[in-house]
C-alpha cells in the first residue's frame, strides 16, 4: 500500500495524476498549494511526493523543506513548466532528487519514473541516512551577494550585508549586528551582475560572532517569503558571472 501527494495549483494537472496513479493499493491525495501539503502529510503516512515547483504563496521547493520536517524519509519528484526554476533545481539538488518537465510528453515514462521511486521509499538514499540534525534538504551554493535588510515594519533605511551562502529555503549573511533568532526581515537581494533584484522576508533561526571577521556576526535566515523565479534568475546570473570571470 502506497500514499502519494500530489501538490499543484492547476486543477487539471491534479486531476490527470490523480487518474493516473490511484487505484492498484496506491491511494492519492491532492493539495492545492503548499500548506494543504503539509496539513494532509501531517495527518497521513506520505510515501512520496510529486510537487510543482512554482506555486503561489509557499512555492514548492520550500514545501518539500517543510514535509521534511514532518516526514524525514519522504521521497519527493519536482515537477516545473518553467526552465529558470529548473536550473536552480539542479544546482541545488540533493543526490538521487528528480525533476520532471510540464508538459508530460510520455505518461509511461512517467509512471516507470514514479514507481522506481516508490519501490525506493522504504529504503531511502544515502543522503537520508544522516543524523535528523545534519539533514539539508538542499545543497547551499556558496556566493557573495549583496543583501540588504530591516527589521520588518520598520520604517528605519536598509543595512547593507553580504551573503555567504544560499538555498532555495533561505540564506546566511554577515552582519555587523546581533540580530536575535525570531526576528523577522525584510530583505533586498542584489545581483551581482545586473541591476535585479528579489525582494524577500525570513526569519532569523541562528546568529553567531564571525570567526574570520572579528566585530561581525554569521546570522542564518530562513526565508518565509520569496519570489522564487527572481531568485533563480539572479542565482543563476551570478553562477554565469563566477565562470565566466574563472572564480
Amino acid at each position: 500500500m502506497a500514499n502519494i501527494l500530489i501538490v499543484d495549483d492547476e486543477k487539471v494537472v491534479r486531476d490527470l495524476l490523480k487518474r493516473l496513479f490511484e487505484g492498484n493499493n496506491t491511494t492519492v491525495f491532492i493539495a492545492e498549494d503548499g500548506l494543504k501539503a503539509l496539513e494532509i502529510a501531517r495527518d497521513n503516512p506520505i510515501d512520496l511526493a510529486l510537487i510543482d515547483i512554482r506555486m503561489p504563496g509557499l512555492d514548492g521547493l520550500r514545501t518539500y523543506q517543510e514535509l521534511r520536517n514532518i516526514r524525514p524519509d519522504l521521497v519527493c519528484i519536482f515537477i516545473t513548466g518553467y526552465a529558470v526554476e529548473e536550473a536552480l533545481f539542479d544546482k541545488t539538488k540533493q543526490p538521487g532528487m528528480i525533476c520532471l518537465k510540464k508538459p508530460f510528453e510520455d505518461i509511461r515514462q512517467l509512471k516507470e519514473i514514479v514507481n522506481k521511486a516508490l519501490e525506493g521509499a522504504s529504503a531511502p538514499p544515502p543522503i537520508f541516512q544522516q543524523p535528523t540534525q545534519e539533514r539539508r534538504a538542499y545543497v547551499r551554493l556558496n556566493m557573495t551577494l549583496e543583501v540588504d535588510y530591516r527589521i520588518k515594519n520598520n520604517e528605519e533605511q536598509f543595512v547593507s550585508s553580504l551573503s555567504q551562502d544560499i538555498a532555495p529555503g533561505g540564506i546566511r549573511i554577515i552582519t555587523g549586528e546581533s540580530l536575535p533568532p525570531g526576528t523577522v526581515l525584510d530583505l533586498v537581494i542584489k545581483s551581482s551582475r545586473n541591476k535585479k533584484t528579489c525582494d524577500a522576508q525570513g526569519r532569523v533561526i541562528w546568529n553567531k560572532k564571525s570567526e574570520d571577521k572579528p566585530g561581525y556576526y554569521m546570522t542564518g535566515i530562513k526565508f518565509t517569503n520569496v519570489d522564487l523565479s527572481k531568485l533563480a534568475q539572479i542565482i543563476i546570473n551570478s553562477e554565469d558571472l563566477r565562470r565566466q570571470d574563472g572564480r
